[in-house]
């Protein structure tokens, strides 16, 4: 039974007096429903509309840092997705916002960021800062009033994949620039998101104040119900009594619960039983209090994608770092190695001009020295075609002894005294093919047997091969052969902390005693090269000293009959490339 019905029977036994009583009651009561109404209908949806926006703000900021670091076509979707979400989480925001001048001046904000964030994205592909960005229009409608997300928009296609980015970094990528472009980019995040902060604070500033001015409200009317009452009780008796208790007990008891509220104790359910006006209001209090803490909650795992986020960006300055000392590593060698042929070039044909030698003497030198400048121009090259996809391969049937014999045969004159060059190959298939690139495969011959002779001074180096079968299975019937080929020395061998990245670029060590010059780029491009071929090469270091590397190919149909095939060695700690 309503409150008004439960005051009928009052009126007719006290008057005027009691009819006013209850009316101020009523009224009272409607104007904190109607309060709590406002409280839910504004500020909630604004804080949770600006919580949503931080989301997919961050989630932008993600998908450009992640575009930075490897700018591939899926990052750059991502970041055009990302956008079309930050703008729609915007103007949601926009509707909602009563403070026009807050709203763009947050979109101003995220505007500055993207236009930085697409300076960052053009640097890691190489290319010039020179898109136009149109700045937030100022009107009357909402989503075109603030639309940073959408204004801000990246006028040229950047969809070089994967493959041309690194292309890029190798061609010599500003990266110094593209770390001052990063800190700028990680200040305007910081600035958005504290422009963001402050205006969910300001949301719950407002909300509070509205909680104190209903709790106000609540307060006073109750007095003013006490007051009331108190003056008719003597003619309303029993009945005026009961109902004035029953509604100033249930409306201190909101009251208490408000405060509760109002100082952040979200915990604390409000009773909602009944179906008269103070139930109703419970019942606004309580839908109030559960969408604070759903709202509450939804912070809270904002805050945790921001960590997340945050240990992206962590994890993306590494990778920044560390490719920055790789590209300092290169120059220095590649440097090295240019300068080390120039230089006796212009000293030979200098004493060449003068009459101090011969000219054919002179021409010898420069002609391998040139030869020397030819082999890094080669590998530069071949490591630009390789990370494109686009190294080409001639695949024929080719002898492999033949060509293992032809790459020993060329390096035995660099072999140093004390050392000698062996070979061990199956004499049971000596006549072994595979389908392959001969040039190709002789490239990878020569660079691990140049690799030997550098850094063995005493000792052996051994080329073997033998053929391997794998056991029958269902799939592969009497199972696939391979031919199995090792090239082993006894040098210093590789160092621990190289071995697991030997075959990455830019690899360069000191070994023992000796300083291994090069541009570290033979060992990846064997990689390439071996694995192009449906095989894979790994190496390790031998327990009597030295290193040896193992390359593994599919042996030619009908290479050797089943019965005088090998089964595998036992498998050695190495560092592959599989």
């Amino acid at each position: 039974m309503e409150i008004r019905t439960k005051l009928f029977a009052g009126i007719i036994t006290t008057g005027v007096l009691l009819a006013i009583s209850g009316f101020l009651l009523y009224d009272q009561i409607s104007k904190v429903g109607r309060s709590f109404d406002e409280v839910q209908r504004q500020a909630t949806p604004s804080i949770i509309a600006l919580g949503e926006l931080k989301s997919d703000f961050n989630h932008l900021v993600a998908a450009i840092l992640a575009y930075a670091v490897h700018p591939e076509q899926m990052h750059e979707d991502e970041i055009e997705r990302s956008k079309e979400q930050l703008q729609a989480s915007y103007d949601r925001y926009a509707e909602l916002e009563t403070d026009e001048a807050a709203s763009e001046r947050i979109g101003d904000e995220i505007f500055s960021l993207l236009v930085i964030g697409d300076g960052m994205v053009e640097i890691a592909q190489g290319m010039p800062a020179a898109h136009n960005h149109a700045a937030p229009a100022a009107g009357a409608n909402a989503s075109t009033d603030h639309a940073p997300a959408a204004a801000a928009v990246v006028g040229e296609d950047h969809g070089h994949g994967t493959a041309a980015a690194a292309t890029a970094a190798a061609s010599g990528v500003d990266i110094e620039q593209l770390h001052a472009t990063l800190g700028d980019f990680g200040e305007q995040a910081d600035v958005v998101r504290f422009e963001i902060d402050k205006r969910i604070e300001a949301n719950f500033d407002q909300m509070q104040a509205k909680q104190t001015a209903v709790l106000s409200d609540i307060a006073s009317g109750t007095n003013l119900t006490v007051l009331l009452t108190a003056a008719v009780v003597g003619t309303v008796g029993g009945i005026g009594g009961a109902v004035t208790f029953s509604i100033s007990k249930r409306v201190r008891q909101l009251g208490r619960v408000a405060n509760a509220i109002a100082q952040g104790n979200l915990g604390e359910k409000i009773a909602t039983a009944g179906s008269d006006e103070i139930a109703r209001l419970a019942a606004n209090f309580e839908q109030m209090r559960k969408s604070l803490v759903q709202a509450q909650e939804e912070l809270k795992g904002r805050n945790q994608q921001l960590e997340e986020l945050n240990a992206v960006l962590e994890n993306a300055n590494i990778e920044l770092k560390k490719l920055d000392r790789l590209k300092d590593e290169f120059i220095s060698v590649a440097s090295h190695e240019l300068r080390s042929p120039i230089h006796p070039i212009l000293g030979y044909a200098s004493m060449a001009r003068d009459g101090i030698i011969s000219s054919k003497e002179a021409l010898d030198i420069i002609h391998r020295q040139a030869q020397r400048l030819q082999r890094l121009a080669n590998d530069i090259l071949d490591v630009s075609r390789i990370e494109s996809g686009t190294l080409p391969y001639s695949m024929k049937k080719m002898d492999i002894h033949g060509a293992l014999v032809s790459c020993v045969e060329a390096v035995r004159p660099s072999v140093a005294a004390g050392v000698s060059l062996e070979t061990d190959f199956d004499s049971a298939h000596e006549d072994m093919e595979i389908a392959g690139d001969r040039e190709r495969l002789s490239q990878v011959f020569m660079n691990l047997l140049g690799n030997s002779v550098k850094f063995t001074k005493k000792g052996k180096i051994t080329v073997a091969s033998r053929l391997l079968l794998s056991p029958p299975s269902a799939d592969r019937g009497n199972g696939t052969k391979k031919i199995e080929i090792t090239i082993s020395d006894t040098g210093g061998g590789i160092p621990a902390d190289v071995l697991p990245h030997l075959f990455n670029k830019f690899v360069t060590k000191k070994v023992g005693d000796d300083v291994a010059h090069g541009t570290g780029l033979g060992l990846f491009i064997s990689k390439a090269i071996v694995e192009a071929h449906g095989g894979r090469i790994s190496a390790y270091n031998n327990d009597t000293g030295g290193a040896t590397f193992k390359i593994e190919l599919p042996a030619a149909a009908n290479t050797a009959k089943e019965e005088g095939a090998q089964t595998p060695m036992p498998q050695q700690k190495t560092a592959a490339a599989r």
